[in-house]
Order: structure tokens, then sequence, then C-alpha cells
């Protein structure tokens, strides 16, 4: 892997740049609802997402150790994806600092771009309803065909579209997933702990760099960048 000079910043959107967790949380007990099963809790939430909503629904109907056939699934999936779509922002919000940090790294000369395991049309609906006036290189969720984190093939194609390598984008998540989706990529990353996951779940991946504020994101980031530079000099 080539020392990093970081030229644009890929974002996880769920538990990185927004707190989702309550329209999350609500659309998969709508879902539940259909199977006379109880609202999951905002924690349960948390552990199950980050992998895509429907793979939250399953992580949900695991713990209750309730299961359904093949169709019936399709079913439920898609009656929390119709109110999922109607409700996606009712109560979901950027956390605080983000969109002055945002515009910060934009003024730095930094490409930023977001790349979700969320549905693409959900993830683009958030980005433009929370985010309407900053410019973002590229907004990308899962589409039909094109491999989920973390696997490494969207940071290829968000490269690609860009003109760079994966060791001049620096991948900014919150959970294992993120970690997991920069290390295929052998891209730089920081994880936050503000996310979905406990920081000790984080601190325990191997060379994992965690941080707990805006601040300190940051502080990472310039210091990779700062180091990138002096090791290529």
């Amino acid at each position: 892997m080539q020392e990093p000079v970081v030229k644009a910043i890929l974002f996880d959107l769920d538990g990185t740049l927004v707190d989702t967790i309550e329209d999350i949380r609500r659309s998969l007990a709508h879902a539940l609802a259909g199977e006379d099963l109880s609202p999951p809790s905002a924690t349960l939430t948390q552990h199950v997402v980050g992998r895509g909503l429907s793979n939250a629904l399953k992580g949900v109907l695991a713990w209750y150790d309730h299961r359904v056939d093949e169709q019936r699934f399709d079913q439920l999936y898609q009656d929390m994806l119709h109110y999922y779509r109607e409700h996606f922002a009712v109560y979901s919000h950027p956390y605080e600092g983000v969109v002055e940090f945002l515009g910060h790294l934009h003024r730095q000369g930094f490409l930023i771009g977001i790349f979700s395991n969320k549905e693409d049309g959900l993830t683009k609906r958030i980005v433009s309803t929370l985010f309407p006036d900053f410019p973002f290189s590229w907004v990308r969720g899962m589409q039909d065909g094109f491999p989920r984190k973390p696997d490494r093939s969207g940071i290829d194609y968000f490269c690609r579209k860009v003109g760079l390598h994966p060791h001049e984008v620096l991948y900014v998540g919150d959970s294992e997933v993120d970690w997991q989706t920069a290390r295929n990529a052998d891209c730089p990353h920081v994880l936050v702990s503000w996310g979905f996951r406990p920081k000790e779940e984080l601190l325990a991946l191997q060379d994992a760099v965690v941080v707990d504020t805006i601040h300190e994101l940051e502080d990472a980031i310039y210091g990779i960048q700062r180091e990138g530079s002096e090791k290529q000099s």
C-alpha cells in the first residue's frame, strides 16, 4: 500500500454523517407489526444496521427467533421499504457539526462523496433533503448488481470516476463494515465512535483509527495527510 496523500474523502451515511436510527427503527417496527412482533429497541436497531435494510430486517427477525418463508420476508421487506420511503427524514438529522465540517473540507479542496449500503434512491433522497446545498462529488447507495460493502467495488468505481487511486481516498465510517471496506480497497480509514457501534467494538478492530469528535476527525485527516506527504518527500 502506498503512503496516502488524501485528495478525496468518502463518507458512510448512516451513523457517520446522519443519525437515521429512529426512522429506521420505526420502519422496522412497521414491518414487524405484520407479524405481531413488538417494535425493536434503538439498541437492537443499531446492532443490525450497516449491511443494508434487507439484512437489518433479517437481523431483527433472527433476534426475535421468528422464522418466515422467503415470500413472506419479501412482503415484509417491501412493507418496510414503503414506510421508510414515506418517512425517511422525519427524525433523521446530521450529527452536530457535520454540515459545517463538510463545508470546511470542501473549502480546503477535498472531493467529498458518500458511499452507503442503503438503497441508492433512499440514499440520494436523504442526502438531498438534509444537505440540500452541498456539492458532493459522488453519492452512491446500493443498486441491483452492485456489490455491497465491504466489497471494494464502490471505492474503485469512485476512483475511476474522479481519476484517483485508492490510496488517495480516505474512507470515514462507523462500523466494522466500513473498516473492512477500507482494508479491502487498500485505502486509509477513520472510524467515528458517535455512530451505531460501541466504541470498544471499533477499538478491537486491527489497526483501527477511532475518533470521538469532529475535532478529532479533522486532526486524524490532517495527520494522515501530513504523514503521507512526509514519507513521499
